[in-house]
């Protein structure tokens, strides 16, 4: 394209003369002369006259600014495109109404163009089974990537194997767990020694990774889960050389004598269930002893909730952390045995 050559401090004179003369191109950028510091080039159209020398170049348009941009041109107005989209790891999930689904690859494809650092789109259908894992269909793969849903995700400058399709992970839990490292930490200092802990629904291990992370925070850990996948998952994250690892169902716990008053900290953390598997629970935790669960509420439950609380553990807070539906929330409570 032909550019004018004009001095910076003449740039903004001639752009509107020549917007005036309907010689500027439309979405016209001004660049820096590379062979100038001092002067710009200001693109026009074939034919302007000017006193200016002009140069011609090729730049660059504006890099696409969402991954609609990267569709290609003849279906962009096809259908009403999603507007977001969930990255994890190397992965990106999206949801799909039907009409969308007829494009999925395309979608596919230009999200992959636009997240350089993505190997693969999946389709995600919602949550289902017991273990809570995602009904995933592959859209796209990068070419030379190989298709696979385990990934590894970053959580508190840390690296962290999951895999959608098979256990269970949110990121949403974050700052809950940075709070469980704080009260974790705090317990030890008052009992003055490693603590022991037990997380019998932990998942993946993104509670327990910053506690055996912190040295000399924990002694004895029990980390458990239902799902098969998630424990072997759990291994991989897990390096804490005095580990018992089981895929366990939770209630069975307090029926063997070996895990009784055995820890300093307990985590419960099965939102839906919490509530009826705590006096399963607690004669886990040595007195003095720690317990920090999470439980989904229905707002008109709370107060009921908070008596099953405190008929369990004595008088405890159910502190609101965040909406979890129109009608309910999810909730954390901390309580010493």
């Amino acid at each position: 394209m032909r550019h004018l050559s004009v001095p910076s401090v003449d740039t903004q004179r001639v752009l509107q003369v020549l917007e005036e003369t309907g010689a500027l191109p439309e979405g016209a950028r001004v660049i820096a002369d590379p062979t100038d510091d001092s002067r710009r080039l200001i693109p026009i159209h074939e034919g302007h006259a000017s006193d200016y020398p002009s140069v011609d170049i090729e730049v660059e348009g504006p890099a696409p600014r969402t991954y609609r941009d990267q569709l290609p041109v003849e279906i962009r107005g096809a259908v009403e495109w999603p507007t977001g989209h969930e990255i994890l790891g190397d992965l990106i999930l999206i949801k799909l109404d039907a009409e969308q689904r007829l494009h999925g690859t395309a979608i596919g494809n230009a999200l992959i163009t636009q997240h350089p650092r993505v190997r693969a789109v999946y389709e995600d259908r919602g949550v289902v089974g017991e273990f809570r894992i995602r009904d995933l269909s592959l859209l796209s793969v990068r070419d030379g990537a190989v298709a696979g849903t385990r990934t590894q995700v970053r959580e508190s400058g840390q690296m962290l194997w999951t895999d959608p399709a098979e256990a269970y992970y949110s990121a949403r839990l974050s700052r809950e767990r940075e709070g469980t490292l704080v009260s974790a930490k705090a317990l030890r200092e008052q009992i003055g020694r490693p603590i022991d802990v037990c997380d019998p629904y932990a998942g993946v291990g993104p509670s327990l990774k910053p506690l055996i992370r912190e040295s000399g925070l924990v002694g004895h850990l029990f980390a458990g889960d239902l799902n098969p996948a998630a424990v072997r998952l759990l291994k991989d994250n897990i390096d804490h050389p005095d580990t018992t690892f089981e895929c366990v169902d939770a209630l069975s716990l307090g029926g063997r004598e070996e895990m009784i008053s055995a820890f300093d900290l307990l985590l419960v953390n099965i939102p839906h269930d919490t509530l009826s598997h705590l006096p399963s629970l607690t004669p886990l935790v040595r007195p003095g002893g720690l317990i920090r669960g999470w439980a989904v509420v229905d707002e008109s439950d709370h107060e009921a909730a908070v008596s099953t609380l405190d008929d369990l553990l004595g008088e405890t807070r159910l502190e609101i952390r965040r909406s979890y539906s129109s009608t309910s929330n999810l909730c954390r409570f901390e309580s010493t045995m």
